[in-house]
């Protein structure tokens, strides 16, 4: 044996070294992975797609629409006052809320009070 192949060779027994290799290798890479003879449980491709190529160059499926856009907190308070006087104007409940520096506490007692001083 060379000196360079004794500082080379591995402490392990010589039944663990690869054909051809001067080093050990890993259990996991000795043997090549085989992957594609397992059936498929998960993943995107179907067993259709992968028995016809022909569906799996169609075009796929239209995203589903964007969700609506959150509202923004001025929005909700005005929408949660609306909702609670169906009867005021929608103009009066903005100006309200905003002269009340959109606080709905503050904006609620004022429609409540202008509620009962309204003739029916």
């Amino acid at each position: 044996m060379s000196e360079e192949e004794k500082t080379s060779t591995p402490s392990k027994p010589s039944a663990a070294l690869a054909p051809n290799s001067p080093r050990a290798e890993s259990p996991t890479t000795a043997r090549p992975m085989d992957f594609d003879d397992e059936p498929q449980e998960t993943g995107v491709a179907s067993a259709t797609t992968a028995a016809n190529p022909q569906t799996a160059t169609e075009t796929p499926p239209a995203a589903p629409p964007k969700p609506p856009r959150p509202l923004s907190p001025r929005e909700q308070s005005e929408n949660t006052l609306r909702e609670a006087f169906p009867s005021i104007d929608a103009g009066v409940v903005k100006a309200i809320l905003h002269a009340s520096n959109w606080n709905v506490e503050r904006a609620f007692n004022a429609l409540l009070g202008a509620q009962t001083t309204l003739p029916p």
